[in-house]
């Protein structure tokens, strides 16, 4: 009976005290311009970019200085097509140890270049995620299906998709700004709004953000996001894909 009394004692305290013990910034930016090579994106002290995937041999992420929304830099990733043997194709980079928290507006934006007009079913543009041990705990991302965007949870929540028969198409060949915007909440009483090019094309209220908290040494949630992802999160079983990124933003509203 004492030791359960302890545990329970041990995880009420964490549980008020999770703010103080992982802390982290909540707004980041970049456009790129101060790089020349990809791995000056990261650093020890984690002020910058943290962590990136590129899954196949085959894939790549560098710093383009010819082509950009802005100025003369953005990030290239370069994936080959997921296929059933290897999995998911992966050529992105990541944003982590920030902190935001539920309750708060979350705000992410940037800017895309979605190369070709070969298809592209289930590319992922932008994961919002709670780094973990291993790996990383469920979250939201914006994927592109039949050249539209949606929400896609990594937890037990339908998709959401825009109004059908009113979809905006994602443009190719075009830089291209998607927003996404979501109050945090493991309630029913969160929303997800996306903008492309300041459009609103997805509205939800009443709606789940965060998944349900898990022990902290778990695979899980502690009721806020920490890592943000971009470029190619994980590619389409379709073909190859070149994708720019550019002008990144996360702030809290």
């Amino acid at each position: 009976m004492k030791k359960i009394f302890f545990i329970t004692a041990t995880l009420l305290f964490a549980a008020c005290n999770k703010e103080k013990y992982f802390d982290g910034p909540n707004q980041f930016s970049d456009d790129f311009e101060s790089y020349n090579q990809f791995d000056e994106l990261f650093g020890d002290d984690d002020v910058l970019w943290s962590f990136y995937q590129s899954t196949f041999t085959e894939n790549n992420i560098e710093v383009d200085t010819t082509f950009a929304h802005t100025g003369t830099h953005s990030i290239k990733s370069t994936a080959m097509a997921s296929n059933d043997e290897l999995g998911a194709s992966k050529s992105s980079y990541s944003k982590q140890n920030m902190a935001f928290w539920e309750g708060e507006i979350m705000v992410v934006s940037a800017w895309y270049y979605l190369v070709g007009e070969a298809d592209a079913q289930w590319i992922f543009f932008m994961d919002l995620e709670e780094q973990a041990a291993i790996g990383a705990g469920p979250g939201m991302r914006l994927a592109m299906v039949d050249n539209a965007i949606r929400v896609e949870h990594k937890f037990l929540n339908p998709d959401i998709i825009q109004p059908e028969g009113q979809e905006v198409l994602f443009p190719r060949n075009q830089w291209v700004q998607l927003t996404f915007e979501t109050k945090l909440s493991q309630k029913k009483d969160g929303y997800v709004k996306i903008y492309q090019d300041n459009q609103l094309i997805i509205e939800q209220y009443n709606w789940k953000t965060l998944p349900t908290d898990l022990l902290y040494f778990q695979q899980g949630t502690k009721g806020m996001y920490s890592s943000i992802e971009f470029g190619i999160t994980a590619n389409s079983f379709d073909n190859d894909m070149v994708l720019y990124v550019d002008d990144v933003e996360a702030y809290v509203k």
